[in-house]
């Protein structure tokens, strides 16, 4: 299966709550507060690394989006959330697929414009706007061990 992940709330923007969404006939949605994401720029800040909160936390909500269905997705197509990050974004994520046993082709990942029409983009919409439940809520306690 081939997946396409979008992101309704940037990341860094953390005064509002994120959601990214994947799609490709099944979809599935995870959701962060404002506040939790606070709390993981914190972090990022006490360790002197405040430049990669970002693109850090998007590629560990992706593989928490993903990680129970990995066996059925062949490519995943991310939208180009952070043009010219893309490489670092891959990097973290299959980082963090490898340290939890994960092999994944790194071919397999890329960086696609996913349109506002694409399913995907729907999906993370609608759950930013609480039309639809998250179908995975996270905190800042299950993204901080993925960081230390």
């Amino acid at each position: 299966m081939q997946i396409y992940i979008d992101q309704s709330g940037k990341v860094e923007y953390t005064r509002q709550d994120t959601v990214l969404a994947y799609s490709n006939g099944e979809r599935k949605s995870i959701f962060i507060a404002a506040q939790e994401k606070r709390e993981v720029q914190h972090v990022f800040r006490e360790a002197g690394k405040p430049g990669v909160f970002a693109f850090k936390t998007f590629a560990i909500l992706i593989y928490l989006l993903v990680r129970e269905d990995l066996s059925h997705i062949d490519a995943i197509r991310i939208d180009n959330e952070y043009i010219g990050n893309e490489w670092l974004i891959k990097q973290f994520l299959l980082e963090t697929m490898k340290r939890h046993g994960i092999v994944f082709d790194k071919r397999a990942i890329e960086f696609w414009h996913v349109g506002k029409k694409h399913k995907a983009h729907i999906r993370a919409l609608s759950v930013f706007q609480e039309k639809f439940p998250p179908d995975i809520v996270v905190t800042s306690r299950e993204i901080l061990p993925f960081i230390i």
